[in-house]
């Protein structure tokens, strides 16, 4: 066998891991490392524990099983400008970095689903490397389906002024309200505990991470509430699902301007064309 070396090869052990399409427990994981890393049972144990010891990975417990994920006893930085960081912790790991405090809870948006780091890429690409379309700064954004509030504490970190979150779960509205706090954007991000609905403000992005058959049933919705050339960020997209909701929104007079898969998931975004 090759002989391991953590420091060179962490890297890629994590991949495993983070390539997986299915939640991996720890003996599963330990299986896999043992055959692409080409060492013992023994030594892939030793990996695990060196990986839960550096927090790197943490064990997570869900329906009876024990899972490993990353951990997020850390900073985790999700894209290349995104770092989603616990309180307690520095911020700013770089000066190009975008900090988002998230606070650990059991509402979906830790950065741990290929969704939300769809997401997140996609508004990397809308605000911060070669902008998509033509959002303007002091109009608002929304979040439809907000989770834990981390796109859109994004959102307003990345330009926007203000943001609704739209979110209907007791224990999601409580999380978000926390971590919106943390990153003291009570006064930007307003959180609104109803479905979301066409309303007489118009917004020049919004964010959608919800699964097909919501996508499509919101669509009217989402297109009337945008503004000329505004944008819209949707996944919770199956990649088998894709076409499907690309002509959904194309019909309704959406450009596709970006997409991109991850782990069989689906992201995109669309620019409203001007009426």
């Amino acid at each position: 066998m090759i002989p391991f070396d953590m420091e060179a090869d962490k890297a890629a052990v994590l991949e495993i891991l983070y390539q997986s399409d299915v939640r991996l427990t720890a003996q599963a994981y330990i299986k896999e490392i043992k055959a692409k890393a080409s060492v013992s049972a023994s030594a892939a144990k030793k990996i695990v524990r060196q990986l839960i010891d550096e927090q790197e990975l943490s064990y997570h417990y869900l329906y009876g099983s024990t899972y490993v994920e990353k951990s997020f006893l850390k900073p985790v930085r999700i894209t290349k400008r995104y770092v989603l960081t616990p309180p307690g912790f520095q911020t700013a790991t770089t000066p190009a970095d975008i900090d988002i405090l998230i606070a650990p809870g059991i509402s979906f948006g830790s950065g741990q689903h290929p969704t939300t780091r769809l997401c997140l890429e996609a508004m990397e690409a809308c605000f911060l490397e070669n902008p998509l379309g033509h959002t303007t700064p002091d109009l608002a954004g929304a979040d439809i389906g907000t989770g834990s509030g981390v796109l859109a504490i994004a959102m307003c970190r990345s330009g926007l002024t203000a943001c609704s979150a739209y979110e209907i779960d007791p224990v999601s509205i409580c999380e978000a309200e926390r971590n919106i706090a943390l990153n003291h954007l009570t006064g930007n991000i307003t959180l609104v505990e109803t479905p979301f609905e066409v309303c007489r403000r118009r917004f020049s992005l919004i964010c959608a991470n919800l699964r097909f058959p919501t996508l499509k049933a919101v669509s009217d919705m989402i297109c009337s509430s945008l503004t000329d050339t505004g944008m819209v960020i949707l996944s919770g997209v199956r990649e088998w699902e894709k076409d499907a909701l690309i002509t959904c929104y194309s019909k309704k007079g959406l450009d596709l301007v970006w997409q991109r898969d991850e782990k069989k998931w689906s992201g995109f975004v669309f620019v409203k064309k001007r009426g």
